[in-house]
This record gives structure tokens, C-alpha cells and sequence, in this order.
């Protein structure tokens, strides 16, 4: 009997328990049942999951303190805000929320009988909003709020709406939605600084700095959150800096100061950096001070390099530079420094160098700073321009040092150049050893115990003195089976990989003074060339100083740097020239001993006759320098070749310096070219080579070259087709005679055949051929004679001929035709 009574009240309430289960049915049980199981399974592991992924990217996030720091983090520096996070945690909250709304929704006739789901659903739409899918959070919010959700829950519905809208770039309708609430809810609700904050998001994206101060600085003031209060109040200081209001600044800093502990440690030191560089009230010292003692606090150590940056601001501001510029380094070198404190050093350094005139140094943190963007950001691209308008200066200083320093030792005896490499490699030893005892000082003394004691291989001192044991037996050789062998290395002092496109060069120096004095140019020729490559050089220096800088003072220091090398005439009267335009405008007696200098020495130079016989250069009436090198294009286009090389020569007076230089000289080269063959080309493309390597119309030059010397045999072996080409010689000087001919042989052809053409081809500076070209057969030129009707006599008299076309085509390239 007691059996089947349990057996039946076990089975009752098995069927109740199941009956409970569904939802399709709004029972007390159900109800009670799916809200306990969603708010105490489903949810909380996804409100868990939730929180995790929020602490990981607030963690994670790096401020960006030297801009309007954001109201709220949402990615990672290096993220694509348009793809999903990386950050673990909203994924799963998601899952958690989809499972509660399909698992336990009790939605009877448009009716929610399971108060959890709401919670279900904006936990749905903050999940997707942290995952970067705005729209799907969108829709979840969306949803909740069409559904009839409590106040609370609409509220908080309403404003994370708002956020996604923000994110979708809907900043205006996100303030024409939530800004009457923001200024109808009461300062004691909950939501009050959530609402105020992402009215004051919605505005800064608008660029609206005024009304963004206001609604977060109401966010601010009535935030229980210690850590988002920090946030808002740091951004309300940074507002009042921006609109010149420093001490309603302070005030919002001396907030978070006040916070102490409970405000996270970032927010914290930059507050307290923030009111030692505003405050103007005190002397420097007592800032200095104040930040050295924030630097022997411990728990400073994970922000010294924004302390080191603040340290460095005041030196600047009492034009300490160098002192400023030591902790930008210290700051550089900390091993907390963040991404963003790091691109703003380096662009201070770089901006800083290319002030004073340190263009090189400039471009190298530029350099750097290329190395940290993103190659499609705008910062990127604004730092490449700088650097790119950098090439030129530094590639030419590179050139200048590099030839100073070759051009030393080469004029150096044996002897004295043995002992400058003696001591060079002396030094170099004793700064590898002095590196290694700073290196076993910072070691603890048990390891420096153990490694006086080590094997060879982990004992440095050992390894330094084998090292350079093999340096100075071996050389530097490459990482190859048998090393040792001759054949491996091709020449005791060089070998080479040979690939199918390229062959790169393999140097084995060996540490000794004797190999070093190897390498250095020994003959005439070479010293010679680096002598002419080293004038060049501070030429360029000096009038890309004057023209592209404007820094008169570093223009001057290289074009007479250039003058006292003593340089050819070509240089020489440039260099004066440019310094006499500079003194022009300073110093008329200056200007005068450079303009007599000039005169006196170089009479015959384009530089001294503009001088002496400015009208014969015509310039008034040309405004710019492209509009001259046009005039000259247009000639070489017509193959007026002799006129454009006289052009040319006037052109070259007027635009020294200027940018539109180097394509005049390449133009230059490309008229001698036609002129004189290919071989004459290729020495004035090496010329320009040489003299332009920092420009665009330089590389052009180097790559013609290139392409000249892999194509120097394509003809030989090519298929040659019968094509005659029957050529009229004239003298270019009988310009009449030459054009009565063009034009009577054009026309006669023309009735003849279709299929001939005329043209007129400047052979070189004394020739002119008048050419009948689409000759097929020889016997075509004698029906020629008939048809056309020539003159018998007058062409007894033309010393014309008869050629095939590729033949014609060397004539004109190599300039091979010999006249009788």
C-alpha cells in the first residue's frame, strides 16, 4: 500500500514537473519555472561570459591621451572596426541569449509571460554591439523596444539603441532620439550619465565641442562608476583645454586627483601630469620637482615614459632643448611605452630636427614613424610625404659625408692609413668589451660566478676574443659548406650568387688593417670621379637648401663648401651665381665680391654672361619654369634638335635649383641622344644619373641605361624583312632647300602610291635625310624616277642612296653613316 501511494504521488509530480516544462502555456509553474532557469542558467553564464570579454577589452585598450580620449572603448588599436572583435567573451554571451529566447520564451498571443527575456534580449544586443555587428544589435534593441518592455529595461533599450546609432554613423537622429531623455530623467536615475554620456558621443563625432562639454560634464557629475567617471572627467578637462578655458581644465583633473585609488592609475598619473604643465602659478623647478617625485613612486613605473614625456614639455617650454630632448629618449626607451606615446616622441623629433635644419635626422625618425602607421591611414600617408620631400637632401648629405670621408683616407700615405685602421679596430674591440661588462654588471653575482666558470660557447669573453681570433685569420665569411675553400667564396675577398635575374655581391673583410686599406680607392680615376661626385653633392645640397628650404644659412654652408673643393667651372660658377642671389638680398657689398668673382674668373660661363647680357635670355615674359620647359619640348617634339639644345643651355641658367632642373638635363641628354647616337646618350644619361640620383628624372636615367645595355643586341637577332628605305642627304643649314625638296617629293609619292611615306630625319647636328620609306623592291625605285619625273641632273647631284630599313635604323642609332 505505502508503495503504490509513493509510486502515485511520484508520478504526479513527474507529470506536473513536465507539464511545467512547456511554453506554450502562461501557468504559474511555467512562468516561474523558465524565469528561474533563464535568470539563474542561461543568462548569468551569459552575463558572465559578458563581463569577461568587457574587462579584457578594457584592460586591453590603449588610450590615446594626446587626442579626445573616446566616451566609450569599443576596439582594439589595430582592429578593423568593421569586422568582428578578437576580444573573447561576446560570442558567448550571445549564445547564452539565444538560447534563453528559444529555450524559455513564453510568448502567448504577442504576449511575454517571462519577465527574463528582456534581460535576454539586450543582453542579445549588447553582445553583438561589443562584436562590432551594429546592425543585428540594432534589430535586438529594436525589437525590445516594440515589444512593450519594462521602464527599466526601455530605458536601457532606448539608449543603446542610440550607441549602435552612433556607430552606424546616425548621429544625428541617435541626439534627436535620446537628448530629451538625457534632459528629462533625473540626475538621482540610474541611467542619467549613460544617457548624458552618449548624447556627448554623438556630438563630438559632430565635431560639436561645446554642447559635448555640457552633457558629459552633467555625465560626469552624477556617475557612481568610479572608473567611467575618471573617463568622462578627463574628457571635459581635455574639452576645456580645447577652447583655451585652463582653469575650469584644472578643476576637471583636480577631480580625478581627488578620486585617489578609486579612479583607475592611468587616469590618475595623467591627471596629475595634466596640472603640473597647466599650472603657470609656480616656477618650473616645483613641476620638476614634482614629476622627478612621481617617478620614485613604485607604482609609477608602468607610466614613467608619459612622466618622462611631461619632463621633457617643461625643458622645451624653458628652451632647455637639450635636457627635453634626453627624456624624449628616456621616454623612448621605457619598457611600458605605448603605441601612441611612441608616435607622438617620434613625431615631435622629427618635426623638431626638420626645424633646426636636421634633415637627415628628421627623416629617420620619419623613417620610424612610417614603420609604426597603417599604410592606408591618412597619417601614413601625410608622414610619407614628408619623407619623400626628404629624399633628395638626404640622399645628397648621405653622398657628401660618405665621398668626405673616402676622399680622407684616399689621400692618406700606406702608413697613415694602416694606423687610422688599427685604431679604428682597437676601439671597436674595446666598445664590444666595454658592452659586455655593462652587460655581466647588471647580472646578479651568482651569474656572473657561473659564467667566469662556463664553457667556451656560453662564456662571452671567451666567445668575443674567439670571434675576432677568427675575424682577423678568416674574414668574414659566408655561412657555407666548406667554408674554408677558395672556390666557395670565388676570391679571397669577394664572391657572388648568381641568380637568373640578379647578382648580388658578397664583401669578405677581414679584420685587419691591411684589408681595410684594401678597399679604399687607390687610382687616379676613381679618386678623381669620387672628388667630382663630392663637389656635385654640396652643390645640390646648396641650392636644394635655397630653393625647396628657404634655409639661406645651410645653402650658403654647402654651396661655399662646394667652392673651397675647387671645383670645375661648371660648379664653380653655379655655386657663385646662387650665393650671389642670396647676398642680393642681404648684403649688396657681399653680393658684389661673389658677382666680381664670377665675371673675372668664369667670363664664358651661361651664369656670368646672364649676369653681364640679361637680355639675350629673354626671361620676362615667361612666368614659371614649366612654362619655359614646355617651349623646349615642344622643339624636341618638331625634331628641332640643335634649337632645343640652345634652348636648353639659356633654360638651364634660369632654373638652376629649381625642381624642373634635373628634367631639363634628362631632356638635355635625350636631344644629344638623337643627336649623336647611342653611345653618346648613354654618357649623358649616366651624367644625369650621377648628378640627379635623389630625383625621379636620376632613377629614370639609371633604368634607360639598364634597358639600353639588355637590349644592346635585340636587332642581330631579329628576322629581316625586305624594306628599302631611299635617303636624300642634306646639309641642315640649307633649311630652304631641304623643306622646297620635303615638300615636291611628298607630293609626287603621294600620286604615285599610297603606300610610300615621306618624312624629314634630323640625322645629327650637320645632316638632315628626307626619306622615302614602304620601298618593297629595289626595281620600285627605278619606276620611281620615271613616274615622279625627277630632275635626272639634280638627282646625279644628291648624294643619295638606297638601304634596308634596319640598316637605316643603325645609322640613326650608332650615327654609323659616313658622308663621302
Amino acid at each position: 500500500m505505502f508503495y503504490r501511494k509513493t509510486f502515485f504521488w511520484l508520478s504526479l509530480f513527474l507529470i506536473v514537473t513536465i507539464l511545467s516544462c512547456s511554453t506554450s502555456k502562461k501557468g504559474i509553474l511555467n512562468k516561474e519555472y523558465h524565469a528561474l532557469t533563464s535568470k539563474y542558467n542561461v543568462i548569468f553564464n551569459g552575463k558572465e561570459a559578458f563581463s569577461v570579454g568587457e574587462e579584457i577589452l578594457l584592460e586591453a585598450f590603449e588610450e590615446n591621451f594626446y587626442h579626445y580620449i573616446p566616451v566609450e572603448p569599443i576596439s582594439l588599436r589595430g582592429e578593423d572596426i568593421d569586422q568582428t572583435t578578437i576580444v573573447p567573451g561576446f560570442d558567448r554571451a550571445e549564445e547564452k541569449a539565444v538560447k534563453a529566447i528559444q529555450k524559455h520564451s513564453i510568448n502567448i498571443k504577442n504576449i511575454q509571460y517571462n519577465r527574463e527575456i528582456e534581460k535576454a534580449y539586450l543582453l542579445l544586443g549588447k553582445a553583438r554591439y561589443f562584436d562590432r555587428r551594429f546592425f543585428p544589435a540594432l534589430e535586438a534593441f529594436n525589437f525590445l523596444l516594440e515589444t512593450g518592455a519594462s521602464w527599466s529595461n526601455f530605458l536601457d533599450a532606448k539608449i543603446w539603441r542610440e550607441k549602435t546609432n552612433i556607430r552606424l554613423k546616425n548621429y544625428e537622429l541617435a541626439i534627436e532620439n535620446l537628448r530629451p531623455l538625457a534632459r528629462k530623467l533625473i540626475s538621482k536615475n540610474k541611467y542619467f550619465s549613460i544617457a548624458n554620456a552618449t548624447v556627448a558621443d554623438a556630438f563630438m563625432k559632430l565635431k560639436k565641442e561645446d554642447s559635448t562639454l555640457y552633457y558629459i560634464k552633467r555625465a560626469a557629475k552624477n556617475e557612481s562608476n568610479k572608473m567611467l567617471k575618471a573617463r568622462y572627467l578627463f574628457l571635459t578637462g581635455q574639452l576645456f583645454e580645447s577652447i583655451k578655458e585652463k582653469d575650469s581644465a584644472q578643476w576637471a583633473y583636480k577631480q580625478i586627483i581627488d578620486l585617489k585609488r578609486k579612479a583607475p592609475r592611468k587616469f590618475f598619473v595623467q591627471a596629475l601630469l595634466k596640472q603640473n604643465l597647466l599650472d603657470t602659478s609656480l616656477a618650473y623647478s616645483y613641476h620638476v620637482e614634482s614629476l622627478e617625485k612621481m617617478l620614485k613612486n613604485y607604482e609609477n613605473d608602468p607610466y614613467e615614459h608619459f612622466i618622462y614625456r611631461a619632463l621633457a614639455e617643461l625643458y622645451f617650454k624653458q628652451k632647455k632643448d637639450s635636457i627635453g630632448l634626453s627624456y624624449l629618449e628616456k621616454s623612448l626607451e621605457s619598457v611600458s611605452l605605448d603605441s601612441y606615446t611612441k608616435i607622438e616622441n617620434i613625431k615631435f623629433l622629427a618635426d623638431y630636427h626638420l626645424k633646426k635644419g636636421n634633415y637627415v635626422v628628421s627623416g629617420g625618425f620619419l623613417d620610424k614613424l612610417l614603420k609604426i602607421y597603417e599604410k592606408s591611414s591618412t597619417q601614413y600617408k601625410r608622414a610619407k610625404r614628408k619623407r619623400e620631400n626628404l629624399n633628395e637632401v638626404i640622399l645628397y648629405e648621405k653622398t657628401a659625408q660618405n665621398t668626405d670621408s673616402i676622399i680622407k683616407l684616399a689621400l692618406l700615405n700606406k702608413d697613415e692609413q694602416l694606423i687610422y685602421f688599427e685604431n679604428y679596430i682597437n676601439s671597436k674591440r674595446l666598445r664590444e668589451i666595454q658592452k659586455l661588462k655593462e652587460a655581466e654588471e647588471s647580472t646578479n653575482s651568482q651569474s656572473i660566478n657561473r659564467l667566469k666558470t662556463a664553457f667556451y660557447f656560453y662564456n662571452p669573453n671567451q666567445l668575443l676574443k674567439g670571434r675576432q681570433a677568427f675575424l682577423t685569420v678568416w674574414g668574414n665569411r659566408p655561412n657555407l659548406d666548406n667554408w674554408r675553400s677558395s672556390e666557395a667564396i670565388l676570391a679571397p675577398k669577394e664572391f657572388a650568387i648568381q641568380d637568373k635575374k640578379k647578382s648580388d655581391n658578397f664583401f669578405v673583410i677581414q679584420e685587419t688593417p691591411e684589408s681595410y686599406v684594401s678597399l679604399i680607392p687607390s687610382k687616379k680615376e676613381e679618386i678623381d670621379s669620387l672628388i667630382l661626385l663630392n663637389q656635385q653633392s654640396y652643390l645640390q645640397l646648396g641650392m636644394i637648401y635655397k630653393e625647396k628650404f628657404n634655409d639661406y644659412g645651410l645653402a650658403r654652408n654647402r654651396l661655399k663648401k662646394a667652392l673651397n673643393l675647387y671645383p670645375p667651372k661648371g660648379i664653380a660658377s653655379q655655386a657663385l651665381y646662387h650665393l650671389y642671389r642670396m647676398a642680393e638680398k642681404d648684403s649688396s657689398l657681399v653680393a658684389e665680391t661673389y658677382r666680381i668673382n664670377l665675371l673675372n674668373n668664369y667670363p664664358d660661363t651661361p651664369f656670368a654672361i646672364l649676369l653681364t647680357d640679361p637680355k639675350n635670355y629673354d626671361i620676362s615674359k615667361i612666368k614659371t619654369p614649366e612654362l619655359l620647359y614646355e617651349k623646349v619640348l615642344k622643339l624636341f617634339e618638331l625634331q628641332k634638335f640643335s634649337e632645343t639644345l640652345k634652348e636648353i643651355e639659356i633654360l638651364t641658367v634660369i632654373s638652376s635649383g629649381s625642381r624642373i632642373e634635373p628634367k631639363i638635363n634628362l631632356l638635355k641628354a635625350h636631344t644629344i641622344g638623337r643627336l649623336e647616337g647611342i653611345s653618346s646618350w648613354k654618357k649623358a644619361l649616366n651624367s644625369v644619373a650621377s648628378k640627379y640620383s635623389a630625383f625621379e628624372e636620376g632613377i629614370e636615367a639609371k633604368n634607360l641605361i639598364d634597358k639600353i645595355e639588355s637590349l644592346q643586341n635585340l636587332d642581330d637577332n631579329n628576322v629581316i624583312y625586305k624594306n628599302y628605305k631611299w635617303i636624300f642627304p642634306f646639309e641642315s643649314s640649307n633649311n630652304k632647300a631641304i623643306d622646297t625638296f620635303y615638300s615636291e617629293i611628298k607630293r609626287k609619292t603621294s600620286i604615285y602610291s599610297n603606300s610610300l611615306s615621306v618624312s624629314k630625319d634630323n640625322y645629327n647636328r650637320d645632316y638632315v635625310f628626307v626619306v622615302i620609306h614602304g620601298i618593297r623592291n629595289l626595281n620600285e625605285i627605278e619606276v620611281l624616277k620615271n613616274v615622279i619625273e625627277f630632275d635626272q641632273e639634280k638627282l646625279v647631284n644628291f648624294d643619295n642612296f638606297v638601304t634596308l630599313a634596319s640598316q637605316y635604323r643603325e645609322y640613326i642609332k650608332n650615327k654609323t653613316w659616313k658622308t663621302n
